[in-house]
């Protein structure tokens, strides 16, 4: 009878044994699985650059847009030429106003359009072009685009490709991936440098998309944490009239005074 009892007690205790090791080899999770699309490849940010406008794609026209007024307008790199134009508001008083400016190298000329159109002759502001003092009124304060001009990208989506942490082709003509939006050199035309100041540490990873139509980049959108969303659209490459020079008288005082 003993000798019963402790063969039923070794045979349990080896079942027991048994059932533990099962017990545990079931605990151990599977091997997690690579997501081979989601895998960084240098090519891809490499094709991506290539893509992005430089002078021999031609003079093409821009539009960016933000929680603020869009900017819209031309470029040429190789012509050095740029005209911008933007919607604004004028504080304190029931009037609206398109302002137009263009640069031709170096030389900067402005066009304003009020409305109501009466406003021209209470304010004394001339409704054709007048040449800026840049002395008094910068470039880069009448339209921070004006002066940024990296070869061919008006826009800076180059910068954006090039610092970016990860970059990955989504499907065809369509690139996706995260940036640091504060290691990128320049971003007053796509995200505001003052937008990526207050964003702080929320700036470290940011979502981005690209388009590339025809072998060139036709749009960029970037999405910030707390939602607001940029976006730059390139189009008519090759086919897009190159503004010329102006013979305008200077502006008057009381241009400098509205801008």
């Amino acid at each position: 009878m003993s000798m019963g009892l402790g063969v039923l007690v070794r045979v349990g205790i080896a079942l027991s044994v048994v059932g533990l090791l099962a017990g545990c080899t079931a605990q151990v999770p599977p091997e997690p699985r690579v997501d081979a699309s989601r895998v960084p490849d240098p090519a891809v940010r490499q094709e991506l650059l290539a893509a992005i406008p430089d002078m021999a794609d031609g003079a093409y026209a821009f539009r960016i847009s933000g929680p603020g007024a869009p900017v819209s307008g031309v470029f040429s790199d190789l012509d050095s030429v740029m005209q911008v134009t933007q919607e604004r508001t004028v504080p304190g008083r029931d009037l609206r106003m398109t302002v137009t400016a263009r640069r031709l190298g170096s030389p900067v000329w402005v066009r304003v359009a009020l409305e109501p159109a009466s406003w021209h002759r209470r304010l004394g502001v001339p409704t054709g072009w007048t040449a800026i003092d840049q002395n008094r009124l910068p470039a880069e304060k009448l339209f921070p685009v004006l002066v940024d001009s990296d070869g061919g990208d008006v826009a800076e989506i180059r910068d954006t490709v090039k610092f970016a942490t990860e970059v990955w082709a989504a499907a065809p003509g369509r690139f996706t991936g995260t940036v640091d939006l504060r290691t990128v050199d320049r971003t007053d035309s796509i995200v505001p440098r003052d937008v990526v100041d207050r964003l702080g540490e929320r700036a470290a990873e940011v979502p981005f998309e690209v388009t590339v139509t025809g072998g060139v980049v036709s749009g960029m959108t970037v999405t910030l944490p707390d939602g607001a969303v940029y976006r730059v659209e390139y189009s008519g490459f090759g086919s897009t009239t190159v503004p010329g020079k102006i013979n305008a008288g200077r502006a008057p005082k009381s241009v400098y005074a509205l801008l």
